[in-house]
C-alpha cells in the first residue's frame, strides 16, 4: 500500500476528528473541576476534604483527578476557554490517529472506520478529564498490539510509567490494567487456536505479567496511595450512583446521538461475519469485554470504539477483497496516483472548510446558558442583588457552575456524586421526584435559597409554600428564596 497515500488519508482522519472533538462546552462537572484547579495552584495543596457543600463538609474527598483539574484552570486562566476546547480536541484526533495507524487494511477503510469510530463517542468526549483515559487507552493498545505482533520490544515497559501519570488525570486508569490482563489472556488462546504448544507464547506471557505488576505498583504513585483502588470500586458497587450519573447508564438506542454507536457495533460484528478470515480469539475477547462494558455502561463506549475500529477496518477489507478479488484496492498503485490523490483532496477538503465554519460560530461563539446547560442568568441575579445563602440546585449538576462562579454561596450538591455518598445521594433524588417532603432536609440543612428548573416538581411545590417566594425566573432556570 502506498505510503504516501495513508499518510495523506492519516492527516485527514487527524483534521476531521479534531473537528469533531471541538465541541461547545456543556459538561456541568466542568466548573468544580476549574474551581478545584484553582484552589490547587494557588494553595499548593490537593484536597482531601469537600469545602463546596454546607451539607457535607469536612467530608473525606478523593480528588482523583487533580492533574487534569490543574491542566484546566492553568490553561484557562492564561489562555482562556477557546484554547482549552483546541487542545481536547487535538488530544482527541491523536487518539484516532494512533487508532487509525492500527488499521491493517486499505486506507480508505481504515478511516472510514476511524471516522465512524470518533462519531460514535461525541457525546462522550469535549473538554472532560476522560479525554486522558481516551488517549491513553490508544497508546495502551498501540503498544501492546505491537508487542503481541513482534513478541518483543522494550517499549512495551513504557505502560508503567504511563499508567503513574493516568491515575493521576482520570478514575479510567483500571482500564489500563484491564487490557494488559485481556492481552494476557489472549495470548494462549492464539496458540491453542494456531495449534501451537502454550509455551510459546509463555515468554511474552512473562513479560506482560512483569508490566502487570509493575503498573499495579505504579498506580500508588498518586496523593491516595493505595486508597485509590477503593474509589472506582465504590462507584461500580453503587447501585445509587450508577443510577444517578447518567453517564453509567447503558447507551439510549432510542436517541439519535447513539446511532453511530450502533452503526459501528452492527458492522464490526457483520464483518467478522462476512470475513472469509477468522477473527483472532485474542480480537474476540477485546470486542466482546469492551462491547459487554459499553452495553452496561455508556462512559466505556470510547474503549469499544478504540477497539472495534481496526478490527472492522481489517475485515471489512478480508470481505470486499475476497469480493473483488482485490481489484478494487489496485487504484492507489497504479500509475495515476496523483490524480487520485488529488480527487480524493478536493473530496475531503471541502467540507472541512464547512467544520471550520462551524467551529467559528457555534463552538468559539459566545455560548448561551442553554449551551451551557447552567444557570447563567439566574446566577448573574443572585450576583447582582448580592442573595447569598446556602444554595440547593436541580440539577445537581448546576451546583459545579455555581462553585465556580458564586463561592460565597455553597451548595447541597454538585456533580461529585461520589463523594457525597449513597444515602445523601438517595434523599436528594426523592427529593427531586417528589418522592418525600423536601422541608425536613430544607430545614434540617438550612436551605436559604434554590435554583430549579421552572417545570419541575420540586419548583412547583416551593411556589405553593408560603414561606418561600420566586424572585427570579427564565427558560432555564427559576430562583427561590426564603421569606
Amino acid at each position: 500500500m502506498n505510503k504516501t497515500f495513508r499518510t495523506i488519508l492519516g492527516l485527514y482522519v487527524f483534521a476531521y476528528a479534531f473537528f469533531f472533538g471541538a465541541r461547545p462546552l456543556s459538561d456541568g462537572d466542568f466548573w468544580w473541576h476549574l474551581k478545584t484547579g484553582e484552589y490547587i495552584i494557588n494553595t499548593h495543596t490537593i484536597p482531601k476534604t469537600d469545602f463546596f457543600s454546607f451539607t457535607n463538609y469536612g467530608r473525606a474527598w478523593v480528588a482523583h483527578e487533580w492533574l487534569s483539574e490543574v491542566i484546566f484552570y492553568g490553561m484557562y486562566s492564561k489562555f482562556g476557554l477557546n484554547v482549552l476546547i483546541v487542545v481536547f480536541a487535538i488530544l482527541i484526533a491523536l487518539a484516532f490517529w494512533i487508532t487509525y495507524k492500527r488499521t491493517e487494511s486499505h486506507p480508505l477503510i481504515g478511516c472510514f472506520a476511524a471516522l465512524l469510530g470518533v462519531w460514535a463517542i461525541l457525546p462522550d468526549i469535549g473538554v472532560r478529564p476522560r479525554v486522558f483515559t481516551l488517549l491513553l487507552s490508544s497508546v495502551y493498545l498501540a503498544l501492546l498490539g505491537r508487542y503481541v505482533r513482534r513478541r518483543e520490544g522494550r517499549e512495551i515497559w513504557w505502560l508503567v510509567p504511563l499508567i503513574a501519570l493516568w491515575v493521576n488525570l482520570h478514575g479510567g486508569f483500571l482500564i489500563g490494567l484491564v487490557l494488559i490482563g485481556l492481552t494476557i489472556v489472549g495470548l494462549p488462546l492464539d496458540a491453542w487456536a494456531n495449534g501451537e504448544k502454550f509455551n510459546s507464547s509463555w515468554p511474552q506471557i512473562k513479560t506482560l505479567g512483569l508490566v502487570l505488576t509493575g503498573c499495579a505498583l505504579a498506580v500508588f504513585l498518586n496523593p491516595h496511595g493505595i486508597w485509590i483502588y477503593k474509589f472506582p470500586f465504590e462507584i461500580f458497587l453503587s447501585p445509587v450512583q450508577q443510577q444517578a450519573i447518567v453517564d453509567w447508564l447503558s447507551p439510549d438506542f432510542h436517541q439519535s446521538e447513539a446511532v453511530p454507536l450502533l452503526l459501528l457495533i452492527f458492522l464490526t460484528i457483520a464483518a467478522l461475519v462476512v470475513s472469509p478470515k477468522r477473527a483472532r480469539l485474542s480480537e474476540l475477547l477485546l470486542f466482546l469485554a469492551t462491547l459487554y462494558m459499553t452495553l452496561k455502561s455508556r462512559r466505556h463506549m470510547s474503549i469499544l470504539s478504540l477497539v472495534a475500529v481496526p478490527i472492522m477496518a481489517h475485515y471489512l477489507q478480508n470481505w470486499i477483497a475476497a469480493r473483488s478479488g482485490g481489484k478494487i484496492f489496485a487504484m492507489t498503485t497504479s500509475a495515476n496516483l496523483t490524480r487520485k490523490i488529488t480527487i480524493f483532496s478536493v473530496l475531503f477538503l471541502l467540507p472541512l472548510f464547512a467544520f471550520a465554519w462551524k467551529l467559528k460560530t457555534t463552538v468559539f461563539a459566545t455560548p448561551s446558558q442553554r449551551a451551557l446547560n447552567a444557570p447563567v442568568k439566574a446566577v448573574e441575579y443572585l450576583q447582582q442583588n448580592q442573595i447569598i445563602g446556602r444554595t440547593f440546585t436541580d440539577p445537581n449538576i448546576w451546583g459545579g457552575y455555581l462553585i465556580w462562579k458564586m463561592p460565597s454561596n455553597p451548595v447541597y450538591i454538585d456533580g461529585r456524586i461520589d463523594m457525597y455518598g449513597d444515602e445523601f445521594v438517595r434523599e436528594y433524588m426523592n427529593i427531586i421526584l417528589a418522592y418525600i417532603d423536601w422541608r425536613e432536609p430544607f430545614d434540617r440543612y438550612g436551605v436559604q435559597i434554590a435554583i430549579v428548573e421552572p417545570k419541575s416538581a420540586l419548583a412547583t411545590e416551593l411556589r405553593k409554600a408560603s414561606d418561600w417566594q420566586q424572585v427570579y425566573g427564565d427558560e432555564l432556570a427559576v430562583v427561590f428564596t426564603r421569606r
